[in-house]
């Protein structure tokens, strides 16, 4: 796996985004933390803030195929720093404005990710050979698994030693050594004499956006065994976001833990998609609808036993199990998905998948804080389990046996 450290473009983006994705697990700790101190009712803005921008997706793909992906990232990485940088400054000056500012900089964060991702997803393939993409991606899953879990681990702690306006401030400046990274990557390139694109390859210059989008649908709309299941895959979608956004008040009023805990539910989650992109290998020996079926239960009971503990260490092993079985699932679906997009549409295809994978996050997030009223945290753990159970058995069912018509093998779209 860490063969493709030989490539120095691939290693100067990977670093980078290590160091970006600990610096932002910082600064959500601190911000979902102390948001539901202020009032948990604050968490559904937060979460709203920060998960609409992802409905952008779609129209970001598009943007990523028109332009280049490593610009692309350089600004996104460039605003984001910016705006968590002069976060700091109001934090430790104006500490009254915290709400309004967290806000901004969640949305800062949000927007920024509906074309970093896409740009990320197509930039990758470029940066090694095409024997080593799949050593990159494991590789890239793997660490940036480990450094979320790092940043949640000590989340809860750097807030009490050395407060928000420095969380803040290191957020900003990871993106500044994000952008660093990318723009490494540019002078590599031009110093190699690569082109991003070659103009006589450069497809459809006057095809406006929305074409793009749809030609993207028609891309997805092929993949069967995705949308049988994409209703499904909707509902799951949004009852994750709403245990996610009350997974603090849950850590504080019912396993009445602190800020330490509620980073180290973040972490185990995390730590355990990191167990499990190690375990992808192992999973790939199985068929897709074996692999589905396994690890999508597992995950339906993970989280039930979670809706039920009442014990911290309990708790945070429920949620290693939790996060195997997720990057499992998550590797067998991408997988499936990149043999069946053709790369010159790849972009806007991701583009259009992650935005239908978010559309109702922003709604969970808006009814997350406002349903303390009605029903008890727990019912949105319940809601997850029974959708999760049921995207198991849909895509079990969805997915064809290997070779037989349908197949994602043979699903790609060849006059894309």
């Amino acid at each position: 796996m860490f063969r493709v450290l030989r490539w120095p473009a691939f290693t100067s983006v990977w670093l980078g985004q290590i160091l970006s994705q600990v610096g932002t697990q910082l600064f959500f700790i601190m911000a979902y933390w102390e948001l539901q101190l202020h009032s948990p009712y604050l968490l559904s803005a937060a979460g709203l803030t920060l998960t609409l921008p992802n409905l952008l997706s779609a129209v970001g793909g598009s943007l990523v195929d028109r332009w280049d992906a490593r610009f692309v990232m350089l600004w996104t990485d460039l605003v984001r720093a910016s705006v968590s940088l002069f976060g700091a400054l109001v934090y430790e000056f104006w500490p009254h404005a915290f709400v309004p500012v967290t806000l901004v900089i969640l949305a800062a964060h949000g927007l920024g990710g509906s074309l970093f991702g896409p740009a990320e997803s197509v930039i990758l393939p470029r940066l090694v050979p095409e024997e080593d993409l799949a050593a990159a991606n494991g590789l890239a899953m793997t660490t940036s698994r480990l450094a979320i879990s790092v940043g949640a681990a000590v989340g809860g702690a750097s807030l009490v030693a050395i407060g928000v306006p420095w969380i803040a401030a290191i957020d900003g400046l990871s993106f500044l050594a994000s952008a660093a990274a990318v723009t490494n990557v540019i002078r590599l390139w031009h110093r190699e004499g690569k082109v991003w694109r070659d103009s006589a390859a450069k497809a459809k210059p006057d095809a406006s956006v929305v074409s793009q989008i749809m030609e993207g649908w028609r891309i997805v709309a092929r993949m069967r065994w995705f949308v049988a299941v994409l209703p499904i895959l909707v509902l799951l979608n949004f009852s994750f976001a709403g245990v996610d956004v009350l997974l603090s008040v849950w850590t504080h009023r019912v396993l009445h833990g602190g800020a330490a805990q509620f980073g180290a539910m973040n972490a185990t989650l995390s730590f355990g998609q990191l167990l499990g992109s190690l375990c992808a290998g192992f999973a790939a020996k199985m068929s897709a609808r074996t692999g589905l079926l396994t690890f999508g239960g597992l995950t339906s009971a993970s989280i039930l036993a979670f809706s039920f503990s009442r014990s911290v260490p309990f708790s945070l092993a429920t949620s290693v199990v939790e996060g195997v079985s997720i990057a499992i699932i998550n590797a067998i679906g991408f997988a499936l998905m990149q043999r069946a997009i053709p790369e010159e549409v790849r972009g806007r295809a991701f583009g259009l998948i992650y935005s239908f994978a978010g559309v109702a996050v922003p709604l969970a997030n808006a009814l997350a804080g406002v349903s303390l009223r009605v029903v008890p945290i727990a019912a949105w753990m319940w809601l997850c389990s029974a959708a999760c159970a049921a995207l198991t058995v849909g895509w079990w069912r969805a997915v064809p046996r290997k070779g037989a018509a349908g197949h994602p093998a043979s699903d790609a779209a060849p006059n894309a």
